[in-house]
């Protein structure tokens, strides 16, 4: 009994980095931004040598339309082959091969006056990647990461073309 309790004291300090962590109001926060705050907080925190980036988000559907009602959530980071030591936007980190994967879940809230955010991250089912099955994901993740620069790109061009900032044609 006494060692299965041991067990628990590794991943402990995983686990409390995800203890409720209250976040800056914003008119327009979205649950990818949270995740995303979420992910920089914990880059900021690791001992881990290099960033982690998002790679899979799963939001449980709303029961109902508040956003103010905690949300499950659950979602896989990776490790960048970006260095904590530098600043990085992550959106041009690419995935580190054979990189850390973190599995992830809690609960989010959009609660207008204060949202927040319960998530959880490591322990026992930290993956070291490299399996046949790890590298088709981080294959599949690669490709999905690529086409979202592609389409940001596109985005802020448009953005900036209905802004008025951009060459008018």
């Amino acid at each position: 009994m006494e060692k299965g309790w041991t067990m628990w004291l590794s991943p402990l300090p995983l686990l409390l980095l995800g203890l409720m962590t209250p976040f800056a109001t914003a008119q327009s926060l979205s649950y990818l931004d949270l995740v995303n705050r979420f992910i920089d907080n914990y880059n900021k925190k690791s001992i881990s040598s290099n960033l982690f980036q998002l790679l899979v988000l799963n939001l449980q559907p709303e029961a109902n339309n508040d956003p103010a009602t905690p949300r499950a959530l659950n979602f896989t980071m990776m490790e960048t082959v970006c260095p904590k030591t530098k600043q990085h936007n992550l959106v041009e980190c690419r995935f580190k091969k054979k990189g850390l994967v973190k599995q992830c879940s809690g609960t989010i809230s959009l609660d207008a006056t204060q949202p927040s955010i319960n998530i959880s991250c490591g322990g026992p089912e930290d993956i070291k990647s490299g399996g046949f099955l790890h590298r088709i994901i981080r294959s599949f993740a690669n490709f999905i990461h690529q086409k979202y620069r592609i389409l940001l790109d596109k985005y802020r061009k448009l953005q900036d073309i209905f802004s008025g900032s951009g060459d008018k044609v």
